[in-house]
C-alpha cells in the first residue's frame, strides 16, 4: 500500500523539493503505522502474556489489514488536499482572469463611450454642414434666376434701344425727305416758266434756296454760309486755296465755294472758301 502512495510523483517542472516533500509524508505515514503497529503488538503480548497462550495469527493479519486501510485513507486525505490546493490556484487564476477581463470591459466602455461622443460630434457637423449646403445651393438658385432676368431686362431693353434708334433714323430720313420735298416741287415749277420769263424763273430759284435753309433749320440742320470779308474760321470753314486780294484782307474770305453744315453745333460738313494771303 505504500508503493501506492509513492506513485504520485511529483511533475518535473517544480524540482527537487515537491520531491523531498512527498518523500517527507511518506516517512511520516510509515512512522505512524509502525508505530500504530508496534503498539498493537504491545496490547497483543500483554495479552498474550496474560493469557499465556499461542500467537493468534488471525489477528496480527488483522492488523495489517486495518494498518493498511488507514494508510490508504491517508493518502486519500493527501490526494484531496492536492486537488484543494489546485482547484484553490485555478480559482485565484479565474480571479484575475476576470478581474483583467472586467478591467478590459470598462476600457471597451470608455472607448465605445468615446466613440459615441465622437459619432454624436460627426452627425452635428454633417448635419450643420448639410444646412449650409442648403442654404447655399438655394442662394445659388437665387442668385442665379435674378441673374437670368436681369438679362432679360438688358435684352429687353437693348431691343427696345434699338427699335427706338431704328424709329429715329427713319424719322430723321422722313424728315430730310419732306424738307427737299417742297423745294424740289418748287424747282420743278419754276422750270415750267423758264423758256417764257427768266425773271420768274431767277426768282423762284432763290424761293427755292430760302426755302430749302428754312426746312433745313426746322429739322435742326444749321447752314454755314460765310460772306466774302469774313475772317477764316478753321472749325468751320475748308480753305481750298489762298490768293492775294488787295480787296479783302490777308486771312479773310475772298470766295465761298460751298455751303457747310452743322446739326446740333456738330460739324457735318465745313464750308469750302477761298482766302486772302
Amino acid at each position: 500500500m505504500s508503493h501506492g502512495i509513492f506513485e504520485n510523483e511529483p511533475d518535473d517542472d517544480h524540482g527537487l523539493e515537491d520531491e523531498q516533500f512527498s518523500i517527507a509524508i511518506d516517512d511520516s505515514i510509515l512512522s505512524d503505522a509502525l508505530a500504530s503497529v508496534e503498539k498493537r503488538l504491545g496490547r497483543q503480548k500483554r495479552s498474550d502474556s496474560m493469557n499465556l497462550g499461542a500467537l493468534d495469527l488471525a489477528a496480527l493479519a488483522a492488523v495489517e489489514d486495518e494498518l493498511a486501510i488507514e494508510i490508504e485513507e491517508e493518502s486519500d486525505g493527501l490526494n484531496t488536499s492536492q486537488a484543494s490546493v489546485e482547484a484553490r490556484l485555478r480559482a485565484m487564476e479565474a480571479e484575475e482572469e476576470a478581474e483583467a477581463l472586467q478591467r478590459k470591459l470598462q476600457g471597451l466602455s470608455e472607448n465605445r463611450d468615446q466613440i459615441e461622443h465622437q459619432m454624436h460630434s460627426l452627425r452635428s457637423r454633417a448635419k450643420k454642414a448639410n444646412e449650409a449646403l442648403r442654404l447655399a445651393e438655394q442662394r445659388n438658385k437665387n442668385l442665379k434666376e435674378a441673374l437670368e432676368k436681369q438679362q432679360r431686362d438688358v435684352d429687353r431693353l437693348l431691343e427696345r434701344r434699338k427699335k427706338e434708334r431704328k424709329d429715329e433714323y427713319i424719322k430723321g430720313q422722313s424728315d430730310a425727305v419732306l424738307a427737299l420735298a417742297d423745294v424740289v416741287d418748287n424747282l420743278f415749277r419754276a422750270l415750267e416758266h423758264s423758256a417764257t420769263d427768266s425773271t420768274r424763273l431767277l426768282e423762284g430759284v432763290k424761293m427755292c434756296l430760302g426755302q430749302m435753309a428754312g426746312n433745313l433749320s426746322a429739322v435742326g440742320i444749321e447752314t454755314i454760309a460765310p460772306e466774302p470779308g469774313d475772317a477764316f474760321n478753321p472749325e468751320q470753314h475748308e480753305a481750298i486755296s489762298n490768293e492775294a486780294s488787295e480787296a479783302v484782307e490777308s486771312g479773310h474770305i475772298i470766295s465761298i465755294v460751298n455751303r457747310g453744315y452743322a446739326i446740333d453745333g456738330k460739324l457735318v460738313r465745313a464750308a469750302r472758301v477761298c482766302v486772302a494771303t
